[in-house]
């Protein structure tokens, strides 16, 4: 089927960008797909996932096995393989932590450091891997969706249809529009995240004996903090990252964003 999509500008985020030297994303999916390889040529990915979710926290013990080049433990093998690869999608994330208001250093999505960024990477690509039949097999898929993937040049007719926000398709220059049409065409549910209970979804869900999958779009940090809730409600999770993190919880105020939406097909296409 022949697209018309949004033509990709570069953008810049407060602390990653996944076009890193080059135009389009694509690039950046290459790159840590070949990683992942690289790193599961000689380990399980179910280790190295539960290894990266147990030690991606200690920031002072990441940042140490870079300054000693340590390679024997698992997670330092993982960091050292990824980090310096990794460094051009991450180029601001030190001067926002530089400027970070005390107030804000012990929420750990905006404190995220560029080492757990690059193990973050690694850790969505791993539970693609993982996940992606599971998912593709669950009874009732959903995704959600940022509110910044909005056209915010015009006026928004999203509306709340029970569970949440769904796109109406009201410009072409919307990579939410883009979005929800793909994965409708995949039986995917697409919905604008405003606040949803996921839990409540589950419990719902669950009482009518289906099985429920989720896909989410969302910045690096929130993605993987989304993924990890989704996998204790025993939810196969697969999600795409926002081409870099524009928000008002990262800049004040919303900047509009983008997603790779060759990604998202490649994602539910395999």
């Amino acid at each position: 089927m022949s697209r018309i999509w949004p033509e990709y500008q570069p953008v810049e985020g407060k602390t990653y960008s996944l076009f890193g030297k080059s135009l389009p994303t694509h690039d950046y999916y290459e790159t840590i797909r070949s990683l992942t390889d690289q790193i599961l040529t000689a380990n399980e990915q179910t280790s190295v996932l539960k290894t990266i979710q147990k030690y991606s926290s200690c920031k002072r013990y990441l940042k140490r096995i870079l300054a000693e080049g340590e390679r024997r433990s698992l997670i330092s093998f993982c960091l050292n393989t990824v980090h310096e690869t990794l460094k051009q999608y991450t180029v601001n994330t030190e001067k926002h932590l530089k400027n970070l208001a005390w107030s804000k250093i012990w929420d750990r999505r905006l404190a995220t450091t560029r080492e757990q960024y690059h193990l973050y990477m690694l850790e969505i690509e791993l539970t693609n891997r993982i996940n992606r039949t599971l998912f593709s097999e669950a009874d009732r898929k959903i995704s959600l969706q940022p509110y910044c993937l909005q056209d915010f040049s015009v006026h928004c007719i999203a509306t709340d249809t029970g569970f949440d926000f769904q796109c109406k398709f009201c410009s072409k220059n919307c990579y939410q529009h883009h979005a929800s049409r793909i994965l409708k065409e995949n039986n995917i549910e697409p919905y604008i995240w405003m606040g949803a209970s996921v839990k409540a979804l589950v419990k719902e869900t669950r009482q009518s004996h289906q099985t429920l999958g989720i896909l989410g779009i969302a910045c690096i940090p929130e993605l993987v903090f989304g993924m990890r809730k989704c996998r204790k409600y025993n939810i196969p999770v697969v999600g795409i990252p926002l081409n870099a993190n524009r928000c008002i919880r990262w800049f004040g105020e919303f900047h509009q964003n983008s997603v790779d939406l060759n990604a998202l097909e490649a994602l539910i296409h395999f």
